[in-house]
């Protein structure tokens, strides 16, 4: 069995219908599929409709780039997900994960060597190896239906002619609540991208900053559901989708220490990434490329959303060099309080002048793409120009 690289076209999947798939992050195929950690989770969505009864994502915490804790920690309990006319049924009845060290268990029952056929499935000519297990699962599963909200806020441009046209922030404002009788309170995921929202809607409501192009605000839901809110936006917007010119999303930038870096994800795909690069230059802070790419931070957060409609778009951290202090802070944050209840109020170290600092950067790069009298571009080696439509 074949997945693409956004889990969206499959091959072999007469072999799939029935069975209870293997996901496998960073391969192209081990029974499954996809190139990074985020691209598999996006696989579990589609593999429904090739018939599969189930699918399992094997977790491998480099190539997610965090812990399996974290999973257990936010994939237990209640799950969510947008209303389906079938009301569900087209996903797989079976959908979950499993450690690495299961499913090299799992394949050696089955006489086959995990690591060998991961590394056979890099190849795009890799065909599905049926591990000739069986499986009994019995789920008790009971459904409600809520309501929740996206927030959204709208400053009009001051261009006759641009205002038509949108430049939109955005930043989950949901986490995980009361698990077990333990509080997630989701300080820096996403309270930080939430207060950088509120801060630069303040900013822009000064008469002399009113920019070009309006603004759009929008605090979204269910990001941790897999980015539900944004998603539904971008079917169902507000305002035409193709005159929605870029996203500027904040989602859990991590103030842990000074902003001497700034790490930008989808620096290299569009002209996005030029003036992030002119507005950091113009105070001091040096602009970084993804430091590591197999994670797919690009594609998991609400920006992602955006760019399978189109919209080219950025999303960050406080950036590091490999060996410094700041990269032991940042990846003990990731392997302690990611996900967890500690991540709260009283936690150290954050460092709010750096996260004002920050703020006023993203103050300065929505302004500069507000003015410019082109709309941002996808550059001609994105992999994500494929999603690009011409605007209405």
């Amino acid at each position: 069995m074949f997945v693409d690289l956004l889990g969206q076209h499959f091959v072999h999947t007469a072999l799939l219908a029935g069975a209870v798939v293997a996901v496998v992050a960073g391969a192209i195929g081990v029974f499954v599929v996809t190139r990074g950690a985020s691209f598999a989770v996006h696989a579990i969505s589609e593999l429904g409709f090739t018939g599969a009864a189930g699918a399992l994502v094997v977790h491998e915490t480099g190539p997610a780039g965090y812990p399996w804790g974290v999973l257990k920690g936010s994939n237990t309990g209640e799950q969510f997900d947008l209303v389906r006319a079938d009301k569900g049924r087209s996903r797989c009845a079976i959908e979950g994960w499993i450690t690495r060290e299961q499913a090299v268990k799992l394949f050696k029952m089955a006489g086959k060597d995990f690591d060998a056929l991961k590394k056979a499935a890099i190849s795009r000519d890799f065909h599905p190896v049926p591990l000739d297990v069986n499986a009994e699962l019995t789920l008790h599963n009971k459904i409600r239906t809520i309501d929740s909200y996206n927030v959204v806020g709208k400053l009009t441009g001051s261009d006759p002619k641009l205002k038509d046209q949108y430049v939109i922030y955005t930043a989950h404002w949901d986490h995980f609540g009361n698990k077990n009788g333990q509080i997630f309170h989701g300080a820096d995921d996403n309270g930080s991208g939430v207060s950088a929202l509120i801060e630069m809607a303040r900013a822009f409501k000064a008469p002399a900053k009113t920019p070009r192009r309006t603004m759009l605000f929008m605090s979204v839901t269910a990001e941790e559901q897999g980015e539900l809110g944004s998603i539904y936006f971008a079917h169902h917007p507000t305002v035409p989708i193709r005159r929605i010119v870029a996203d500027i999303n904040m989602d859990m930038f991590l103030p842990l220490f000074p902003l001497k870096y700034l790490e930008v994800q989808g620096l290299e795909e569009s002209t996005l990434g030029d003036d992030i690069r002119a507005v950091c230059k113009a105070n001091g802070v040096i602009v970084q490329a993804d430091k590591v790419p197999s994670a797919n931070r690009f594609i998991r957060s609400d920006q992602y959303s955006f760019v399978k409609m189109g919209v080219p778009a950025l999303a960050f951290k406080f950036g590091w060099t490999f060996g410094s202090l700041q990269e032991k802070i940042f990846n003990n944050w990731i392997q302690t309080r990611y996900h967890s209840p500690s991540d709260d109020l009283e936690q150290t170290p954050v460092d709010k002048a750096a996260a004002a600092r920050f703020d006023h950067i993203l103050e300065m790069l929505a302004l500069r793409v507000a003015n410019e009298k082109a709309r941002p571009a996808w550059e001609a080696n994105s992999f994500f120009r494929r999603f690009a439509a011409q605007p209405d």
